[in-house]
């Protein structure tokens, strides 16, 4: 792949004149994969897919995507989002995402659109007394066993739990694993299932898809956006874990609902909700 550099063909869409990234548009060439171009630039193909919308299966010669520099996610700013409400959904904190942007204060706005690096995400993943972290910041609105179904009126057993966010809230991997689903998944809309050691995880009614069948994928690691995708009543994220096949409640698995972020400071853990 080094010998094609010279056959890139790029120019800057957005430069540091208003943050400290900018973009790339690389044109596919011929041998190309999203794994290889991800490993020459040194962007996850995650996030290579979170800001194109493209086949990763089927890349198209000349054709052109977005690459971002540093490695990073944009988040749009949303009516009644505040810096801290995006720290929270980032797991990360204010002041990460004012350097990253070059804010020199609190103040943000409708469409604005904020790039938070990959190295900025996840300081407060709680990693510590769990094998699992949550794969996003927002309420529980329903949670595993029966109830009665929001749409279909009638009692049923919810194999998971759901997880209110705003549409556009990144989901990031429970675990490390490998994933063996990317895409359309019956009731569950977009949907990503991740293979871990006997455990499957479900991830769903996504907006978004940010990973690809056969990708080997780290804790933390994005795998799309939240939305309403499929049999939903507003965006959230269903989260799901099988053991053999077998559905379990997930809240086994999960650091407590009050410690969902964590922020390491100074050796201190602070949790909050």
């Amino acid at each position: 792949m080094n010998k094609k550099v010279l056959a890139i063909f790029f120019f800057l869409i957005a430069a540091g004149l208003f943050a400290n990234y900018y973009i790339l548009n690389y044109y596919i060439q011929p041998g190309d994969t999203l794994y290889l171009i991800s490993k020459e630039f040194n962007v996850s193909p995650s996030v290579i897919l979170d800001w194109n919308d493209i086949d990763p299966y089927h890349l198209k010669v000349g054709q052109s995507i977005k690459i971002p520099q540093p490695n990073g996610i944009i988040y749009e700013v949303k009516q009644g989002d505040t810096l801290y409400d995006i720290s929270l959904r980032f797991f990360t904190t204010v002041d990460a995402i004012k350097k990253a942007n070059n804010l020199l204060s609190n103040f943000i706005y409708v469409g604005q659109k904020l790039f938070i690096p990959i190295d900025y995400v996840g300081v407060a993943f709680n990693v510590y007394d769990k094998s699992f972290i949550w794969p996003v910041y927002g309420k529980i609105s329903s949670t595993y066993g029966w109830r009665v179904h929001p749409i279909y009126h009638r009692k049923s057993f919810h194999t998971g739990i759901d997880i209110a966010a705003p549409e556009g809230t990144p989901i990031f991997s429970a675990t490390n694993g490998v994933v063996t689903h990317a895409g359309e998944y019956g009731g569950y809309g977009l949907a990503v299932i991740v293979k871990y050691g006997n455990y499957e995880i479900v991830y769903g009614h996504m907006s978004k898809v940010s990973v690809y069948k056969g990708q080997t994928i780290k804790k933390g690691e994005l795998l799309g956006r939240v939305g309403s995708t499929g049999i939903s009543t507003g965006p959230h994220l269903h989260f799901e874990v099988r053991i053999n096949g077998k559905h379990t409640n997930p809240v086994a698995f999960l650091p407590s609902y009050g410690r969902m972020y964590v922020l390491k400071d100074q050796g201190l853990y602070l949790g909050g909700e």
